[in-house]
């Protein structure tokens, strides 16, 4: 009615803005009625949300192709995640550890016979960013926001490394995902009251990892130097704790502005290479 939505940018950006609103609405509704443990589902039930408008469908099951196996990745990480945190949390641990193992090798099964040492060292990286973003830090609503923003981070760092990879529906998961996150997140900027556990850990950050490894071993086109700078999406926000003390900042938002922003360098060195690519013509 009012001519937007016309293109497939301005699709892009509805969605992207219904994401976000959604995703804010729905976190301050779980955070006023102070359901923090459930908001572990918010991020992987983004993820899905992300999947759907993107494809405009549910796979059918047993899934055939990458994209439609990241679909079950995302939906059974969620469902194990939830179940161990609520049995057995030190097993979400370990199941969080194993699942880049096992989506690596699940995506990456036609290239086992002929890349089998591509799929090895995906699952190897999978398990090194899973293990610095979930278990490494201490636990908390404050250090589960840092999380979950690092995860929303990396989405948006990957989506330009997914559009370089031939992989325009990638590219726009991604950042409807990271639009979701941002979403959920901001109503905990202040003062969190979020938990990123294993529903978010191998459902949202594990279904990422999946998104990726489609990306990298099946369509074979993603830029390794583009990829190797986002990594330090990871890295560099272990510093942040560093440098608030250094400059004397004790506050929970500054806080987390310093961890999200030190992990925000290496996504814009992403997209740095991916308009270097592409020029002003960024197609979608």
């Amino acid at each position: 009615m009012l001519g937007f939505g016309n293109s497939p940018q301005e699709a892009l950006v509805a969605s992207l803005l219904a994401m976000a609103l959604v995703g804010f609405l729905v976190s301050g509704l779980m955070r006023w009625r102070g359901l923090i443990r459930v908001t572990d589902l918010l991020m992987p039930a983004g993820l899905l949300a992300a999947y759907w408008l993107t494809y405009n469908k549910v796979p059918t099951f047993p899934p055939v192709g990458a994209v439609n196996k990241v679909f079950y990745v995302i939906v059974i990480g969620m469902a194990i995640g939830l179940a161990a945190e609520i049995a057995a949390p030190r097993a979400a641990r370990l199941l969080a550890l194993l699942q880049p193992v096992a989506a690596a090798f699940y995506i990456g099964l036609p290239r086992l016979g002929t890349a089998s040492w591509d799929v090895a060292i995906a699952a190897v990286a999978g398990m090194a960013i899973m293990g610095i973003v979930f278990l490494r830090g201490a636990t908390g609503a404050e250090d589960d926001v840092k999380r979950g923003g690092v995860v929303a981070v990396l989405a948006l760092g990957f989506a330009p490394i997914a559009l370089l990879g031939a992989s325009s529906s990638s590219f726009q998961l991604c950042l409807m995902f990271a639009g979701g996150c941002f979403g959920i997140l901001v109503v905990h900027a202040v003062k969190g009251a979020f938990r990123f556990g294993g529903a978010s850990s191998i459902g949202a950050l594990g279904g990422l990892i999946a998104i990726a490894d489609t990306v990298v071993l099946i369509t074979r086109k993603a830029d390794l130097i583009a990829l190797a700078v986002l990594a330090l999406c990871v890295v560099l926000p272990e510093l942040s704790e560093r440098i608030c003390l250094k400059i004397g900042l004790s506050r929970p938002f500054p806080r987390l502005f310093v961890h999200i922003a030190l992990a925000a360098l290496p996504a814009a060195a992403a997209f740095a290479v991916a308009f270097v690519d592409y020029g002003s013509s960024f197609p979608v």
